[in-house]
């Protein structure tokens, strides 16, 4: 019990520190164990284990004002908001030299995110359990944004 209050204590004050645009984002911030599960065609593709233990961690970006940082492996995420919107805009990069830009929702409990580009769409869907302790998600593609194929699950399951 007194761990657990030492746990919202520390989220909280958190939550203050962060400009008032990613404050719903509280509940990311943190330490993941990540599993990942690509689908059968994704797997055919990409090839090696179908699936992938990581570790992702989400968290403010102090130096450089109001972003958080999310890195999972080579993936780093970096995650903004505007004042006047309760949308975020994403920016993603690799190892293999990938930039993209996403634009991204967390509202009761389900997180989204989405780009629409040319030849490539990508939509995520995770939803927030357990007390905010576990997140089920799935990432999706589409060529044309039309016919969406299901790319890979990931389950989130907070270690801090």
């Amino acid at each position: 019990m007194f761990r657990k209050e030492i746990s919202n204590n520390k989220m909280q004050r958190s939550a203050q520190k962060l400009p008032r645009e990613l404050r719903p984002l509280n509940k990311l911030i943190g330490t993941w164990n990540v599993t990942l599960k690509w689908s059968e065609e994704t797997h055919k593709l990409v090839g090696g284990p179908k699936e992938v233990e990581a570790e992702a961690k989400i968290s403010p970006m102090k130096e450089e004002g109001g972003f958080l940082h999310y890195q999972m492996g080579p993936a780093h995420w970096i995650i903004g908001g505007d004042e006047s919107s309760k949308e975020f805009i994403v920016l993603y990069s690799d190892d293999r030299l990938i930039s993209r830009v996403y634009r991204m929702s967390f509202a009761r409990g389900v997180w989204k995110i989405w780009r629409d580009a040319p030849k490539f769409h990508q939509r995520f869907e995770g939803l927030v359990k357990s007390n905010g302790r576990r997140i089920d998600a799935r990432w999706e593609k589409s060529e044309d944004g039309k016919i969406w194929v299901h790319d890979f699950d990931m389950t989130f399951v907070r270690s801090d």
